[in-house]
Parts: structure tokens; C-alpha cells; sequence
């Protein structure tokens, strides 16, 4: 195949993930503790048969690395007595049906049973794995800077707030939670903890949408690369087997 077939169809082929990974973050910009993805382009020099062209290599884009960025968003105050953010770094572990899972969205509730789940329902942990029970009758959750959770004046929980060395043994799971592939967490020493307040996404969305805009003129392009050599090749075909 024609090499400027190949060089057009593979960046086409990552500008089209590159693409779904730029609209999944501006799909979730206003998403609690949402973390943005981007994708590392990598380029792949392959050598092509000298006799049929000046150049001897070729180069093209090869399936791209991404990655999440970790950074904090910005801290948005909602006056719910259950939503908590976490002021630098960590995470609130959970328990979900499919295991261990770890978040930055704080927004949380008390379930039939008492238990403090996400919105999806899953159990939020406390700093030593295990499920925090709020009694209904003892007053509203008090929370102290650093996550100790208290009715009447009384602790009735220390809210978990677990960190990892390495953040890249963190994977995307969906429903704004990561898993980890390898490792394990260890609890914040000494967490901060905002009682009343989310955490945003930390989506850039001016930057995300010029994003966009900026990878579908680039697929563009490749398209008509593509189409380009595609329609010169079947010229010099359809001339050569006239010629004969």
C-alpha cells in the first residue's frame, strides 16, 4: 500500500481516540473530583522500499499513550452536611460490587441501613477499611479538618482519605473511580478535609474544546491525505492498463 495511505490512516486511526478521549473530558467538566485524560502522541519511523521512493522512511503516529492528570480541581461550596472534599492529595476509598474502589467525589449520603454511600450507593470506608455507620437519630455529621466524623460531639468515624506512591497504578473504572492495577494505598497521616464543599472537575474547558476543535481539522486533513493518494493511485493504475 501506498505510503502516504498508511502515514494517513494511522493518524486518522489515533486522532479518533485522541478525539473520544477529548470528549469524554468535556463531557464530564462539571463532574465532582473529575480527573482529565490526554493522550501522548508517539511517532514510529518505519523504513519503506528505497527503489520506490526518494525518502526510505515513512513516519507514523503509533497507537499514543494516555494518561490522567492528578491535579486538583477547585473547591465549590454546596452547604451539604455530607459533601466533603479533600484539600490536597488522597482519595476516599469505597466498597463497590465489584471491589476496592478509590474517588475524589465527595458527595455523599446516608442509605436505609445507616451507611454513608456514594451517589451510586456504594459504602464510603473509613481509615481502617470498614463501613461508616451514622445513627439518624443522633443529630447531624460533624466533620473536623482532619475527617474525624462526629454526632453530639461524639467520633463516630475517622472518614479514610488513602494516597499511592506511584498514581500511575491507578486505572479508570468509570463512574468517576479508579482501581488499582498494583500496589497498595496508605492512609494520609494527616488529611484536609472540607465539610460543605466539592471538588470540581479539573477539566479546562476553553482548552478542551480548542482541543477538539484542533484534533477534528487535523483528522480532516488526514482524510483528504488519504483520499488524495487513494485517487492517485487508481490513476496511475487505470492509466497504465490503458498504456497496455
Amino acid at each position: 500500500m501506498d505510503t502516504a495511505i498508511v502515514a494517513g490512516l494511522s493518524k486518522q486511526i489515533v486522532l479518533a481516540r485522541a478525539l473520544d478521549t477529548t470528549a469524554n473530558n468535556v463531557a464530564n467538566q462539571t463532574t465532582s473530583g473529575f480527573k482529565a485524560d490526554h493522550i501522548a502522541f508517539r511517532e514510529y519511523i518505519a523504513r519503506v522500499d528505497a527503489a520506490a521512493s526518494a525518502d526510505p522512511t515513512v513516519s507514523l503516529v503509533i497507537d499514543p499513550d494516555t494518561y490522567t492528570d492528578f491535579s486538583g480541581g477547585g473547591l465549590e461550596q454546596s452547604y451539604r452536611d455530607l459533601d466533603f472534599a479533600i484539600d490536597g492529595a488522597g482519595f476516599f476509598a469505597v466498597e463497590t460490587a465489584a471491589g476496592l474502589r478509590y474517588t475524589r467525589d465527595g458527595r455523599f449520603s446516608v442509605n436505609a441501613y445507616g451507611e454513608l454511600v456514594t451517589r451510586d450507593g456504594a459504602q464510603v470506608l473509613d481509615a481502617g477499611g470498614a463501613p461508616i455507620l451514622v445513627d439518624p437519630e443522633a443529630g447531624p455529621v460533624l466533620a473536623t479538618p482532619d475527617g474525624e466524623l462526629q454526632q453530639n460531639a461524639t467520633p463516630i468515624a475517622q472518614l479514610g482519605v488513602f494516597r499511592f506512591d506511584d498514581l500511575r497504578q491507578l486505572r479508570k473504572t468509570g463512574d468517576n473511580m479508579f482501581a488499582v492495577a498494583s500496589g497498595e494505598a496508605a492512609p494520609v497521616s494527616s488529611p484536609r478535609v472540607r465539610q460543605g464543599f466539592i471538588e470540581t472537575s479539573n477539566v479546562n474547558p476553553v482548552a478542551a474544546m480548542t482541543d477538539m476543535i484542533e484534533i477534528m481539522r487535523a483528522y480532516e486533513q488526514a482524510a483528504r491525505l488519504t483520499e488524495t493518494a487513494s485517487e492517485l493511485e487508481r490513476q496511475a493504475v487505470q492509466t497504465l492498463s490503458e498504456t497496455n
